[in-house]
């Protein structure tokens, strides 16, 4: 192969990989997975055995207001409001936190435990700094998720997320509200529907399981996980179901 032609390859593959760098339409493997929709509602899930709680109703969850109060047509509308302009970006999300909000939030734990799984740099002793919980944006970062801090950060949020499930399964079929696309036909559903009552919403439920506890596991990450929980929340709202 001679040098020009060497060369030109060499530029061609750089443009490429440049190029490619840069886009901003890269996905990850499981982006498009479909939405989901169970074959069985487990209406019956607030009875089932919680963890932490001593009962599914020992946080209290205040009654919907009526469907046909100023407030709730309020929600609805702002509901319509979303989905009269949506932009591919929210499509995008609603699409993206359909495929289940367990799965979208252990992937971002994953993702956390990914990071901070790295050991620091040692000292020029020898030795090793640790990370500090009290500073944790201090090099090297809190925490160091090692196995034994990963397994426990998996365990945490998987049980918290688990009993949240089921205080919202209590609530649902206590107050038995209808889904807003079943309340309004006007209102589309943008994820598959569901006999299951909506009040209180299991997304919900989960994003205040999962983010509380990821903020106190990974400290110097909140401002990254406050912003999937908004994200979150406004795709189970732009989506019709709750």
């Amino acid at each position: 192969m001679s040098k020009k032609l060497a060369l030109t390859l060499g530029s061609l593959c750089l443009m490429v990989f440049v190029i490619y760098s840069c886009s901003k339409s890269i996905s990850n493997r499981t982006d498009e997975l479909a939405a989901l929709a169970p074959a069985k509602t487990d209406i019956d899930a607030g009875t089932w055995k919680t963890i932490l709680l001593a009962t599914p109703n020992e946080i209290a969850v205040p009654a919907p207001a009526a469907t046909t109060t100023p407030d709730y047509i309020a929600q609805v509308n702002e509901i319509k409001t979303w989905q009269h302009d949506l932009t591919a970006e929210e499509k995008k999300i609603v699409k993206y936190w359909s495929a289940g909000a367990i799965l979208r939030w252990n992937e971002i734990m994953r993702e956390l435990v990914a990071k901070h799984n790295l050991p620091p740099y040692q000292n020029d002793d020898g030795t090793y700094p640790a990370p500090n919980a009290n500073n944790p944006l201090a090099y090297p970062q809190f925490p160091f998720a090692n196995p034994p801090y990963a397994a426990r950060a998996y365990a945490y949020v998987s049980a918290a997320q688990y009993d949240a499930l089921v205080a919202t399964h209590h609530y649902k079929k206590l107050y038995n509200r209808a889904a807003p696309y079943t309340v309004d036909p006007t209102v589309n559903a943008l994820i598959p529907k569901s006999d299951l009552p909506s009040y209180p919403s299991e997304d919900g439920a989960v994003i205040g399981a999962a983010v509380e506890t990821l903020k106190l596991l990974f400290p110097g990450d909140q401002d990254f996980i406050q912003k999937k929980a908004d994200e979150h929340k406004r795709a189970r709202i732009i989506s019709g179901a709750n």
